[in-house]
């Protein structure tokens, strides 16, 4: 699995359209467990692992799969290089 950690859940976001807007395909990969449908059900809330919580937000999955060509490859290494965040007005 390759993966990248960004600084926060708004750049993760904006990576994935960047991303997307060469049709690259990445996402977020990660749901804390004690966030997931058992979780919940054993009494797991938002708050409960704030550092799982923020890594999870800031986690993103890179495109993975054995078709994937060094061309492919090549392009998913320059696109995301190329990325620069630019954060929405206030």
């Amino acid at each position: 699995m390759f993966y990248i950690l960004l600084p926060s859940l708004a750049e993760r976001q904006a990576m994935i359209d960047h991303l997307k807007s060469f049709g690259i395909y990445s996402v977020f990969h990660y749901l804390p467990l004690h966030l997931s449908d058992m979780g919940r059900q054993f009494g797991g809330q938002v708050g409960d692992c704030p550092v799982t919580e923020d890594i999870s937000d800031r986690l993103l999955r890179l495109p993975f799969y054995n078709s994937l060509t060094e061309d492919e490859l090549a392009l998913i290494v320059e696109k995301v290089k190329a990325f620069r965040f630019e954060p929405a007005p206030v």
